[in-house]
């Protein structure tokens, strides 16, 4: 049995459900003959786009479809060929699986240059047609351009940003919408109808909210409620199939922050923990609380909402005791905070910290409200505009102290104390230089050239945990600071010194501590590498 979706797809465009702008223009080129060589449909996803490059084919190609009409017959064999997806002129390619410019070339301008095997034109439908490559881009672009006469093609994205100018110049662009939320209502009502199950309006209204302006989505989850198989259908029954919301709990930790009980949010926390609750998705239903309560906020009171009638009472009168400003600050604090939630060490410190953070914000103490009228010191310090017509910092506290540093910077900041452990070196650093000649007498027999170059290095001081020492070129500093070397060095050092000894080199000419490099030394390093000393 096809899904709720595909058994009602429309087979007309009477039975379009919105896009009636697009509708409008389509129905008028039919008729009057005048159809385009190229098509961009754009816009959300489940909102009509293929469904409607369907019924245009179906149409330009309709063997009984007389001069001035535009409605498909759907009787001939061509338009129930297209409606059963196995006419051979009508091709449709999914461009997320086509990218390469050779599947392009084959299966689009090569194939354009051949004529309807039965039909009046060869339709080219290509989905999500802004996966393609740039490459493929190219070598559709003169085909798009100059194609033949008996070629049409209809491109469908969800993405038209992703489509290069040169393409979209060389269409004729539709830009699809979300659907508006009563028409979508009549539609399901009316599969309901013809399924012959009653469905309440309460629960049709939820449908449509979970969907987003999203038609199919919103066919989809109804065929999962009909698959209950049963003659009446209410709420109870749908919580079966659709998501559960916490809007209850969640609009209840808000409650008690902003009435100050901060360990009663907190409880509530470590309840949805206990209960399995799924901290990312009670993060996400606290932010659309808050928004809803934003929006609320600026006067509009009609919203589109998957919550009760109680809960939204809640709401207004959580928004009623908040100023914008908190609001928004809280919005972005629980944005912040559910990024956090998977990469913390314990699930539930965000919303912890979140919790706080909101308290404090919203200056609730039990010895600074009462419950009739919380009080909220940020509502008058949102007022305040500084000289140039913005709206002052807002303070977070009484003491003016900044917010608390985000948990991705103290885990950042842990996390580096651990891996470069700070460590003062007690050696005084004139001991540490009669250690350096014997360190250079052990490393003489292993590497050579390395000894020369410590030799010209100057040690300066011990500080950050480090030796600073100086070397005369840039070179030199490379050589030392090669991790290699760098290792050798330094163990030779924490061996001779008893405590862990890290350098720090930097290159300072003429450096004052290095001892002169006498004739002698310089003839000993050539000889080790095979050379002589030659005199100008």
């Amino acid at each position: 049995m096809p899904t709720l979706y595909r058994k009602y797809r429309p087979q007309i465009f009477a039975d379009i459900t919105g896009q009636e702008h697009i509708v409008q223009t389509l129905t008028n080129e039919i008729a009057s003959g005048k159809v385009a060589h190229a098509y961009l449909f754009s816009g959300p996803r489940g909102v009509g786009k293929t469904t409607i490059a369907r019924l245009l084919a179906k149409a330009v190609n309709c063997q009984n479809r007389t001069e001035g009409k535009f409605e498909p017959c759907n009787e001939c064999s061509s338009c129930k060929e297209i409606s059963e997806s196995r006419n051979i002129d009508v091709i449709e390619i999914d461009a997320a699986s086509h990218t390469g410019v050779d599947n392009v070339r084959e299966n689009i301008v090569e194939n354009a240059q051949f004529k309807p095997t039965k039909s009046k034109f060869k339709v080219f439908i290509i989905d999500e047609v802004h996966m393609l490559s740039t490459s493929s881009f190219n070598a559709l672009l003169k085909t798009l351009e100059e194609p033949p006469a008996h070629v049409i093609f209809i491109l469908a994205t969800t993405e038209l940003h992703k489509i290069l100018p040169t393409i979209i110049s060389r269409c004729q662009r539709f830009a699809f919408q979300k659907i508006p939320f009563e028409q979508m209502l009549t539609r399901l009502t009316a599969m309901c109808q013809q399924e012959n199950v009653k469905v309440e309006k309460t629960v049709l209204e939820r449908i449509i909210n979970k969907s987003d302006g999203c038609l199919r989505d919103a066919e989809s989850l109804l065929g999962q409620i009909l698959s209950l198989n049963l003659s009446t259908i209410g709420p109870a029954d749908a919580e079966l199939i659709l998501p559960v919301s916490n809007a209850g709990t969640v609009v209840e930790f808000a409650e008690k922050i902003v009435v100050g009980t901060i360990a009663d949010a907190i409880k509530i926390i470590a309840d949805s923990v206990t209960d399995g609750v799924n901290l990312d998705q009670f993060a996400y239903d606290l932010i659309e609380v808050l928004r809803t309560a934003m929006i609320l906020q600026s006067g509009q009171n009609k919203i589109n909402s998957d919550y009760s009638k109680d809960t939204l009472k809640r709401i207004k009168k959580l928004a009623d005791s908040l100023s914008a400003a908190q609001v928004t600050y809280f919005i972005d604090r629980a944005l912040t905070r559910k990024q956090e939630i998977k990469s913390a060490p314990i699930a539930q410190l965000p919303l912890e910290l979140l919790a706080v953070e909101m308290s404090s914000a919203a200056g609730n103490d039990s010895s600074c409200h009462s419950e009739a009228q919380p009080k909220n010191p940020l509502k008058d310090e949102s007022k305040k505009i500084d000289d140039k017509g913005s709206f002052a910092p807002l303070k977070m506290t009484n003491d003016n102290r900044p917010p608390a540093p985000s948990l991705t910077q103290t885990l950042k900041s842990a996390i580096s104390s651990i891996a470069h452990p700070h460590h003062e070196i007690k050696m005084p650093i004139e001991e540490i230089k009669t250690k350096w000649g014997e360190a250079i007498k052990q490393l003489d027999t292993s590497n050579h050239s390395l000894t020369f170059v410590l030799k010209m290095c100057g040690l300066n001081s011990t500080s950050g945990g480090n030796l600073n020492i100086s070397v005369p070129y840039s070179f030199h500093k490379e050589k030392i600071d090669d991790k290699k070397n760098k290792k050798i060095i330094e163990d030779c050092l924490t061996n001779l010194c008893g405590e862990k000894i890290s350098l720090a080199c930097d290159v300072v000419g003429d450096n004052p501590n290095t001892e002169t490099v006498d004739n002698k030394t310089i003839s000993n390093v050539v000889a080790d590498f095979g050379g002589e000393v030659v005199s100008e």
